[in-house]
C-alpha cells in the first residue's frame, strides 16, 4: 500500500467539492490519530461549524456567548472518501447529500 505524506496545514480552507463538482464547504478541522506511532488524519470536518468549532468550544464558556446560536452544516467525511491526489482542489467520493453531518 502507498503511503502519502501532506502538510494538513496547507489543506486548510481549501473548499472541497463532491463528485458533481459540487462544493460541499472550506476544510476546517481534522480528526487525528495514533496509529503504530504515526499521526494519520481518519476524518476530515468540512462547512462553517467546523471552523467555529476551534473557538465556539471555548466561547461558548463565556458569559453570553453561550446564547449566540452555533451553525449546524459541518459534514464529518472518512479518510477513505477523500481524495487528496491534487491537494489544490480536494474532493469527496461522494455526492454531498451522502455525507454524514457532524452530529448524526
Amino acid at each position: 500500500m502507498e503511503t502519502r505524506e501532506l502538510h494538513v496545514e496547507q489543506l486548510l480552507g481549501k473548499k472541497v467539492r463532491d463528485t458533481d463538482g459540487r462544493v460541499v464547504g472550506r476544510l476546517e478541522e481534522f480528526h487525528v490519530e495514533v496509529v503504530d506511532g504515526e499521526h494519520v488524519v481518519t476524518e476530515f470536518l468540512i462547512g462553517p461549524a467546523a471552523a467555529l468549532a476551534r473557538v465556539g468550544i471555548f466561547l461558548t464558556q463565556l458569559p453570553f456567548f453561550g446564547y449566540i446560536p452555533m451553525p449546524k452544516k459541518e459534514y464529518c467525511v472518512s479518510w477513505t472518501l477523500m481524495d487528496l491526489t491534487n491537494p489544490d482542489r480536494p474532493t469527496v467520493r461522494a455526492r454531498r447529500n451522502e455525507l454524514r453531518r457532524a452530529d448524526e
